[in-house]
């Protein structure tokens, strides 16, 4: 049976990485220190979703991505939950005030604290994938409320994924497609401390892998439909298990 993967950052520059095989039904979860222990870990896998930017704009071709345009009109008034990706030169910088201005000298826009916080992280993804544009047959960028808004009949969630309510009904949601949905959650809180990973990081890595294990049986889309390409030749997209194309 395959396995397939979903993987969402989580505090001290870490991430966590949960399993599901080809049935929707959750394996684990495991915390990782870097990209690099992600792409041995997974090796094998045909598919890995990852909440991060994968492709950035950078000063041959500055401006907003499409993905991130795309994704913030689905989203509505959950748009803020999409970061604006950085401008590829903005990684280099020192501190957030040094990002901010390398961005805004390079598109004439700063940069969000939101996405200083992930720089640590996208700088990893970006580099590994620089060096190894073959690995993005595996890794494919997605967001979490994308894929909910899509799974959930193209409906909005209704609470902020980081209150109780805002859990549960995300639960609800994954216990549609998958028999041990809210038991594995329950699990994996019980396994790690909140310090370690917070409740909505697990749900969003959740999402991830049941996105990526429901692509045997329903198309994957992308935002855009035709991915623009950065100037390392990786693609700038977000993808999403469509459920409404196969009924």
């Amino acid at each position: 049976m395959d396995i397939f993967f979903g993987v969402d950052g989580c505090p001290n520059n870490r991430w966590i990485v949960v399993s599901c095989d080809s049935a929707n039904y959750f394996q684990d979860a495991l915390i990782k220190e870097n990209i690099q222990e992600i792409v041995d870990y997974t090796h094998g896998s045909t598919l890995i979703l990852i909440d991060i930017p994968i492709g950035l704009k950078d000063n041959k071709q500055p401006g907003k991505r499409a993905c991130d345009v795309e994704a913030r009109k689905i989203l509505k008034k959950r748009a803020s939950s999409v970061f604006p990706a950085p401008q590829r030169e903005s990684l280099q910088g020192q501190t957030w005030e040094e990002a901010y201005t390398i961005n805004r000298k390079i598109c004439e826009k700063g940069l969000s604290k939101q996405t200083w916080w992930i720089m640590k992280k996208i700088a990893q993804v970006d580099s590994i994938l620089i060096h190894n544009v073959s690995l993005q047959s595996r890794f494919r960028e997605t967001h979490p409320e994308v894929c909910f808004w899509s799974l959930n009949d193209h409906q909005l969630m209704n609470y902020s994924k980081k209150s109780k309510y805002g859990i549960n009904e995300r639960l609800n949601v994954l216990d549609r497609l998958s028999r041990n949905a809210r038991a594995f959650y329950k699990q994996i809180r019980r396994q790690y401390k909140v310090k370690d990973v917070r409740s909505d990081d697990i749900i969003d890595a959740m999402v991830a892998a049941l996105s990526a294990s429901l692509s045997g049986q329903y198309h994957l889309q992308t935002l855009p439909e035709i991915p623009q390409l950065d100037s390392h030749g990786l693609r700038m997209e977000i993808v999403f298990p469509n459920l409404q194309e196969i009924g």
